[in-house]
């Protein structure tokens, strides 16, 4: 297969943003990460050797002139963070190893953080393009694909507030596909706001969107000297690096109910809303606008961006259910940029290590949980989580 990756903008936003964070803050820091599929019927190791060309086939991969001179129009990136895209950085696929064992595919990644962080999401893509080119032809899944896209539309049509981010860059059925469907809704869909793949945005002239995502505050676990200060520290380095500038905080890190604990009036009044990702999508919704007026704070003044495996349909019940109360938008990913006939892939890659020592992910779904066990207890009993 050619190669799939050819410019490092194709990745989400928020690798971009948290990779200046961690520029400036961290710039001695390591990180290890680590795949995990989570179908337990689907075994991916059959795809390393293909897997193990594409990396290598980026090995060395710059960000060009052109487009480091957009990244230059994005406000809230610094001169000294694009200065150093353009003149130093530049991927090893050193930095990568590709495995197999009994059918199961195992991808490391280990490195400085600012110098691995860009690794992931073309990775996940890749691994998604590879399998699904061996499971149904491109003509067929592009043509159920359009269908599909088109009941969507017609829905959010219905809609016209509701304001829809394309969110699907690291679980896309191909990059060909991604591409279609973000011009398709860019034309026929009054709600779109933007796309997190940084590519796309610049050549077809939409906002990109991104803030952070788990890696980011699980390596403070390893930043602070306790660990239960790990969230509250990661959420205000980030106002430091951004201010206001991107202001959505993800708040399942360490399970919501420890979020909102930490998540105190300064913070609150700071950050322009939330990102909810794992657990009940309304339970969460009431749960946030509870917490903004305890703390005096008038919900309609703040957002939250619905993220946690949405199709059209579920953005639309959960924006019929909040609209006028709390400000909204939905990051849609997997079902539309995979919802072409056949079951998509649950693949990750988080970060498990930083400094040498194990960091974690939980959330608000029970057995989503990534690390170390015995650091996953750890956590939650620092974080009073009880699950």
């Amino acid at each position: 297969m050619e190669q799939i990756i050819t410019s490092l903008l194709d990745t989400d936003l928020y690798k971009i943003s948290m990779m200046q964070c961690v520029f400036h803050q961290y710039p001695d820091t390591t990180v290890r990460y680590e795949f995990k599929c989570r179908n337990d019927d689907v075994e991916l190791g059959f795809l390393r050797k293909e897997i193990q060309k594409q990396a290598l086939a980026m090995d060395g991969m710059r960000f060009t002139k052109g487009e480091c001179d957009y990244l230059r129009t994005l406000p809230f990136l610094t001169d000294d963070y694009v200065d150093w895209l353009e003149n130093d950085f530049a991927l090893d696929s050193n930095n990568v190893n590709v495995d197999e064992e009994d059918g199961h595919l195992y991808i490391t990644i280990g490195g400085y953080w600012a110098e691995t962080i860009l690794w992931e999401v073309p990775l996940l893509a890749i691994v998604n393009e590879l399998y699904f080119a061996t499971r149904i032809d491109d003509f067929k899944a592009i043509r159920y694909g359009r269908l599909k896209l088109y009941d969507k539309i017609q829905l959010m049509r219905k809609r016209p507030r509701m304001l829809i981010a394309e969110f699907g860059t690291r679980r896309r059925f191909s990059k060909d596909w991604q591409r279609e469907v973000v011009h398709t809704l860019a034309n026929d869909a009054p709600n779109l706001i933007g796309t997190s793949n940084v590519l796309l945005a610049k050549e077809l002239g939409l906002k990109p969107i991104g803030t952070m995502a788990h890696e980011y505050i699980s390596a403070h676990l390893s930043l602070v000297d306790n660990i239960e200060t790990a969230q509250k520290r990661a959420l205000h380095v980030w106002l430091q690096e951004y201010g206001t500038d991107l202001g959505i905080a993800l708040t399942d890190t360490f399970t919501s109910d420890a979020f909102f604990r930490d998540f105190g009036v300064v913070l609150a009044r700071e950050f322009s809303g939330l990102r909810h990702d794992s657990g009940d999508p309304i339970k969460f919704g009431e749960k946030a606008i509870a917490h903004y007026e305890k703390l005096g704070i008038d919900p309609r003044t703040k957002s939250i961006v619905f993220s946690d495996g949405l199709d059209v349909p579920t953005a639309v019940q959960i924006f019929d259910h909040f609209t006028g109360r709390i400000g909204l938008a939905f990051g849609i990913g997997t079902n539309l940029t995979n919802s072409v006939g056949l079951d998509p892939l649950n693949i990750v890659i988080k970060l498990v290590g930083c400094n040498g020592l194990d960091v974690v992910k939980l959330s608000d779904n029970p057995g989503k949980e990534m690390g170390n066990p015995e650091v996953v207890e750890e956590v939650k009993k620092a974080y009073k989580v009880e699950q």
